[in-house]
């Protein structure tokens, strides 16, 4: 693995991953489009063969400033990116969403487990 990125932050996921101002000025932080576009960013300044995003809420709650919908704590979108030369530009992304219950650790824990076990998934 080349390595990794921490983009807790808004700015960090601009910066660091190329992430498109419009994109999280439009987007709620935690959702689908935010964790592939995570991924792909991650793929595209790594180089690696696949990469993975974890984005999510492990609380207390948050409500959206663009919508005023409230994500639910616990709301955990873990996005995938790959190279794999058979589809147009030889790149894939999916994001699968997650729902864990506990403390703010007890989430956080079960987010590296899913990714962990969405790594698993994909180099088999």
């Amino acid at each position: 693995m080349w390595g990794s990125f921490v983009t807790y932050t808004v700015d960090a996921k601009i910066r660091m991953l190329g992430l498109p101002e419009a994109l999280l000025a439009s987007s709620d932080p935690v959702s689908r489009n935010v964790a592939e576009a995570m991924a792909l960013g991650a793929l595209e300044k790594s180089g690696a063969f696949l990469a993975f995003s974890v984005t999510g809420l492990a609380g207390p709650a948050a409500i959206d400033k663009k919508s005023g919908l409230e994500t639910p704590t616990g709301t955990v979108w873990i996005g995938s990116a790959g190279r794999d030369g058979k589809t147009p530009g030889g790149l894939w992304q999916s994001a699968k969403q997650f729902h864990f219950e506990g403390s703010r650790n007890e989430v956080r824990k079960a987010a590296a487990l899913a990714v962990l076990e969405e790594v698993l998934n994909n180099i088999n």
